[in-house]
């Protein structure tokens, strides 16, 4: 069913590969029906193996076929191939055990109904043991049944290849043997399926199929969990590691290469051993302690009865996989599932109301001195003294300025943890077919509606207090929200290449921080050097947009007297305004495009 023949990788760290390979010559094959583990100690190879395996990465050097085809020609259907990653947070916490699964069909099942959803998803938590906990949030489940969920999950389209990693580390005895029974009538529930399971733990070897056991990229054994004391000479499984860590991973790896033929007629492992890389036949001094001498089946006529048998098997159908949604059927998905998501984080939403309802008022507070002034422009401009002349003008450009403060801030708040802080849930998403365009459309669904209704409302709300500020209110108004736009774009951006939300928040912050410094408002910039600095503040151009909307107005020359800043015409300011949003956007197409670095 699945091959991997002298499969090498190199991490790509830096932009240069690494000097030490990943994987360095696997090579076993995985039967239908089987279970197999892979262990290892820590660097061993088994995250890489499993990114490969899964499509996350692809091989430097050799060949890995699947049912015949190689992938690198022919690839795995994505929603043929279920993944259970090791991250216990790839589930959604807020929404119950049922929706969760229920999510996840609607992502990788094409046109099922939601009564056909519903009755599968009943069926894998009965068959999973969580129809106990169908109601429960994932945010209070335990940690045994979370890994019950994360493995019902990857379920849901039915594939012919199980690929978890870390599924029962750190589990209870109890709960590791309930897992990998699990596991084991997984394999055995599909007619063309395998479970390859990458784990640290060594308790429950005796329940797989097989096991691999990988060394710093290399294969040292492959075989019954029963022959692995032996072939390394260790009284108990559990001094596995440090014997291998006793001999480098080629003495390793090479000491397999020579022994793998025998063992694998011995135990009549599934393995094609014309299509593995050949031993060597160098014989071995006699007194080498790595050689290991098995001898053949001891009933020739059990053996003989046993090929006649695989010869009348008849050949496993293998049926055909799961289509994966639309594109509009992923983006519907996932914008109705973030919206409700929104509605149950209490705080979330309480903080959105927040700022719609408290920034306005923050806002007028700090013009609220000065808003005589600006009702008394607004009444008669032509007639303004001097002494009111100077603190409306004032009022003016601070007003636009605060402003421009607020929706920066609210910018940061929509989108510096939106795509970061879901990583491990879309990259889950990801493997099991959902595409990253559908996943990006999703998101502005969500970002872009909060972004409208909180930028209109503030500078609505300014304009109905003040009674109107001097100029073009139309202008202002698309400045505005253009400002909201571009900067979450470019938080969104950041978001989509940080490790964690909290990162991703930390740079946008920052970011934040010096626009409002380089804005022009604050300090004012010659115009030689504004050029310079002044494309890449986004700020910059909502404000001196706004303030030269205002240049046909009484209080335009107080304003160019008060601020030694070049403004932007409302015209050019919409332009730069245009390209921040689109590299805002092309940030989150490399971000959600670039696949994650294992390990």
């Amino acid at each position: 069913m699945l091959e991997l023949i002298q499969l090498s990788h190199h991490s790509v760290r830096g932009g240069q590969d690494s000097e030490k390979p990943d994987l360095d010559g696997v090579s076993f094959a995985v039967p239908v029906g089987h279970l197999m583990a892979i262990v290892g100690p820590v660097g061993c190879g088994n995250g890489e193996l499993l990114g490969l395996l899964s499509g996350r990465s692809h091989a430097d050097h050799g060949a890995l076929l699947w049912r015949g085809h190689d992938v690198a020609k022919r690839q795995i259907p994505s929603n043929d191939v279920g993944y259970v990653p090791a991250s216990d947070d790839c589930l959604h916490d807020l929404l119950s055990v049922k929706e969760n699964i229920m999510s996840a069909l609607f992502l990788r099942v094409g046109g099922i109904s939601k009564q056909d959803a519903l009755h599968k998803t009943n069926h894998l938590m009965s068959g999973l043991g969580l129809e106990n906990v169908a109601r429960e949030k994932v945010g209070k489940l335990s940690l045994a049944m979370r890994r019950r969920l994360k493995l019902a999950v990857a379920l849901v389209s039915e594939p012919s290849l199980v690929l978890c990693e870390a599924l029962t580390d750190g589990l209870d005895a109890r709960s590791e043997r309930e897992i990998i029974a699990l596991l084991k009538f997984v394999a055995q529930d599909h007619p063309s399926r395998a479970v390859i399971h990458a784990t640290r733990s060594l308790s429950g070897l005796p329940a797989y199929d097989s096991v691999v056991v990988l060394h710093e990229g290399r294969v040292c054994f492959h075989g019954p969990a029963r022959a692995v004391t032996h072939y390394f000479t260790v009284k108990t499984i559990e001094d596995l590691f440090p014997r291998l860590a006793m001999r480098p991973a080629k003495r390793w790896g090479d000491s397999w290469d020579r022994h793998r033929d025998s063992y694998y007629d011995a135990f009549k492992i599934g393995a094609s051993a014309d299509a593995l890389a050949p031993a060597s036949d160098e014989e071995e001094p006699a007194g080498d302690p790595d050689r290991i001498r098995l001898s053949k089946s001891p009933n020739p006529a059990s053996s003989e009865e046993s090929d006649d048998a695989k010869e009348e098997a008849p050949q496993v159908q293998t049926p055909p996989a799961t289509a994966l949604p639309s594109l509009l059927t992923q983006v519907t998905h996932l914008t109705r599932r973030r919206w409700s998501l929104l509605r149950r984080n209490k705080r979330d939403w309480r903080t959105h109301l927040l700022m719609l309802g408290g920034f306005p008022v923050l806002t007028l507070l700090l013009v609220w001195p000065n808003l005589t002034y600006l009702k008394k422009g607004a009444a008669d401009p032509g007639s303004l003294a001097p002494e009111d002349l100077w603190p409306a003008a004032f009022t003016c450009m601070m007003t636009i300025f605060i402003q421009i403060i607020m929706v920066l801030y609210m910018s940061v708040r929509n989108g510096a943890r939106e795509i970061a802080a879901d990583r491990s849930v879309y990259e889950r998403e990801r493997v099991g077919g959902l595409r990253p365009g559908a996943y990006l459309l999703g998101k502005l669904a969500y970002v872009v509606p909060l972004l409208l209704l909180q930028t209109f409302w503030l500078g609505m709300f300014m304009e109905m207090i003040t009674g109107g500020l001097p100029g073009n209110v139309g202008l202002r108004l698309a400045l505005l929200v253009m400002t909201g736009a571009a900067f979450t774009m470019i938080c969104l951006g950041i978001s989509a290449n940080s490790r964690s939300g909290e990162r991703s928040m930390s740079i946008c912050l920052t970011l934040a921080f010096l626009q409002i410094l380089l804005a022009g408002a604050l300090q004012g910039f010659p115009r030689l050097l504004g050029n310079i600095i002044h494309p890449f503040i986004t700020a910059y151009h909502g404000w001196s947009g706004s303030m030269d909307a205002m240049k046909d107005t009484a209080a335009f020359p107080a304003i160019t007297a008060l601020v030694r800043t070049w403004f932007a015409s409302p015209a050019q300011a919409l332009t730069w305004l245009m390209i921040h949003l689109g590299l805002g956007l092309m940030l989150c197409v490399v971000g959600i495009s670039r696949k994650q670095r294992n390990g």
